[in-house]
């Protein structure tokens, strides 16, 4: 919800309690997205109409929040589940897909694998722009902030072959013997056109939901950036001295291990211990170490 992430409830196992029971949890919930924090509207949905009307005002606002109580074994509502899945449009429209497309290839590293008789494998989607089978890409950054060259030797998608991946869609590529040592979560692979901005320092704008205490200069967080997930300091805090639950500030941060690829108003949660909050990025500080772009590719 701190996110905006538009959200429905499937609450499941309803044939294991009583109707009373299940009543008490919806009211729960209810109460919750009541709440002024959340500002979200309940819909709990009862029938097929409900499960439409659902579904075409959760596409236009992300304060409805659709409802439902089933069970998998008896199979009580899941019919109205599968309605209003059906009904769904997608996130996001073919034009701006299209949009996406015509930017340089940026895909985002998720997993990585290693499969007999294919090599190194990763896993991810592709932010923009199209791959294809054979491409030449570079990844990186890498501990010392440099990209290396390598090629995709085939994709796969949804377990079967495929020649060419668009943006926006999740798939795995094999990159042949390429050393999988060399590679980590949160990196990107990316056109050799692209001279991507990598950093060690970053400005964000926060907002602090939790914090048990004060949160405040040296302070150290796990931040989240889309795929990118690393322990950060706080550098510094601009305008203020320290932090409390409910406060906005512009704050600096500093990646205690390698430099990371980040955009500019990408989203950003960071935590620790019970210490939760979010932002967006405001200003990257790029590594001083990136001055010239062919300096940076290595072959491997």
């Amino acid at each position: 919800m701190a996110l905006k992430v538009p959200i429905f409830i499937v609450v499941s196992k309803v044939d294991l309690c009583s109707h009373g029971t299940v009543e008490r949890t919806v009211r729960q919930l209810e109460r919750v997205f009541k709440q002024p924090g959340c500002n979200k509207v309940p819909m709990v949905v009862l029938n097929p109409d409900d499960a439409v009307t659902a579904a075409q005002q959760f596409a236009q606002s992300a304060c409805i929040t659709p409802i439902f109580t089933l069970s998998s074994v008896s199979g009580e509502s899941l019919d109205l589940l599968k309605v209003f899945l059906n009904i769904l449009p997608p996130l996001s429209n073919s034009k701006e897909q299209e949009d996406l497309m015509q930017q340089l290839t940026e895909f985002q590293v998720d997993e990585i694998y290693s499969v007999p008789d294919v090599g190194t494998v990763v896993g991810g989607t592709l932010y923009s722009g199209v791959c294809r089978e054979g491409e030449r890409l570079v990844v990186g950054p890498t501990e010392d902030g440099r990209f290396l060259r390598l090629k995709v030797d085939s994709i796969q998608r949804n377990r079967s072959a495929c020649r060419v991946l668009k943006a926006g869609q999740a798939a795995t590529l094999a990159l042949g013997n390429f050393d999988r040592s060399l590679l980590r979560k949160g990196m990107v692979m990316v056109s050799p056109k692209m001279n991507p901005t990598i950093c060690c320092q970053f400005e964000a704008a926060i907002v602090l939901l939790f914090h048990a205490k004060t949160f405040r200069q040296g302070s150290q967080v796990t931040v989240h950036v889309g795929n990118v997930r690393q322990t950060a300091t706080v550098e510094r805090l601009h305008g203020k001295d320290e932090l409390r639950t409910g406060e906005r500030a512009v704050v600096r941060f500093h990646f205690i291990k390698h430099p990371e690829y980040l955009r500019l108003t990408a989203k950003l949660l960071f935590r620790e211990g019970v210490t939760k909050g979010i932002g967006h990025v405001t200003r990257l500080l790029p590594h001083n170490q990136y001055l010239n772009h062919d300096q940076n590719l290595q072959d491997y």
